[in-house]
């Protein structure tokens, strides 16, 4: 499985279902490795990835994340060995366990997350299989960023999917992990030089992440404080987990990530004019224009 070249990280829960091929078909076109897509309250995204790897040919796919607290481990290991199997090394399987309010909102007993993930992994490698096994197992990875959660994914996982950090805090990570395991960084990134248009595009999405404990600790836990938190985050943590500027700019920030000790970068482009909502990331003509002005070389 090749995930070294750029990915790109996406809602395509905000997409109607028509457009899905033909973004999957672009991504594949402009030469990035991998799409990535979260898991909310929309679509399944098991039958999200086998449409979107049926369209595509070469395109790895990935959940970024699907919720462990949602179905259980037999239920995931058989989605995931199914599209492995169909699509040999073009699958990866990327779990975590969401956020205590956005689970608690609908019901579901949010309570003691990283024990819960610890015996989730261990019935998930447990988990009777009958059908012919893929060629190429599907990689887990673990949506990781606390140093209780980083210590399971090295001892029972293939790596994590980290979100807004910064590369010194990729570093952190890669020595945490050791030198095997996959570390596939979700980059947001603004094709603006403007300062404070760029800025403004994601504040909304920043703000909606101050709000969920887990990422407020991972905040904290590379240097930021209550100043940082307010109004949808300072301009300092926007600089430091955001790349904005110009195409040079947004390349450079990915290539700290690569030499901090990423194996894989997936951008989230948002665009400036649509800026971020809560429901997608931003005017679908702006992520386009972010989306081919990066693509790899």
């Amino acid at each position: 499985m090749n995930l070294g070249s750029l990915g790109v990280d996406a809602l395509l829960d905000s997409m109607a279902g028509a457009e899905l091929a033909q973004f999957a078909r672009k991504i594949e076109k402009l030469g990035y490795s991998a799409v990535w897509f979260p898991e909310a309250f929309g679509r399944d995204p098991f039958a999200l990835a086998a449409h979107l790897l049926t369209v595509t040919d070469k395109l790895i796919v990935g959940t970024a994340i699907a919720n462990v607290w949602k179905r259980e481990p037999v239920a995931m290991l058989s989605g995931a060995r199914t599209l492995a199997e169909m699509f040999p090394g073009r699958f990866v399987l990327g779990i975590g366990i969401s956020h205590g309010p956005m689970m608690t909102r609908v019901g579901i007993n949010y309570a003691k997350p990283l024990t819960f993930m610890r015996d989730y992994l261990a019935r998930l490698k447990n988990a009777p299989y009958g059908a012919a096994r893929p060629s190429i197992e599907a990689p887990i990875v673990v949506a990781a960023l606390l140093p209780k959660m980083l210590r399971l994914v090295a001892a029972e996982a293939d790596g994590t999917i980290p979100t807004f950090v910064t590369p010194e805090r990729t570093a952190q990570i890669r020595a945490e992990l050791g030198p095997d395991k996959l570390i596939c960084v979700q980059q947001i990134s603004v094709l603006e030089k403007d300062p404070d248009k760029a800025r403004a595009a994601v504040r909304g999405l920043i703000g909606f992440y101050l709000g969920l404990p887990n990422y407020l600790q991972s905040f904290k836990l590379m240097g930021f404080d209550e100043p940082d938190f307010a109004g949808g985050g300072s301009d300092r943590i926007v600089d430091a987990i955001v790349a904005w500027g110009d195409e040079q700019a947004i390349r450079d920030r990915v290539a700290a990530q690569y030499k901090a000790g990423a194996t894989h970068v997936c951008i989230t482009p948002v665009g400036v004019a649509g800026a971020w909502r809560g429901k997608a990331e931003g005017n679908a003509t702006l992520v386009e224009r972010v989306l081919e002005a990066l693509a790899p070389r």
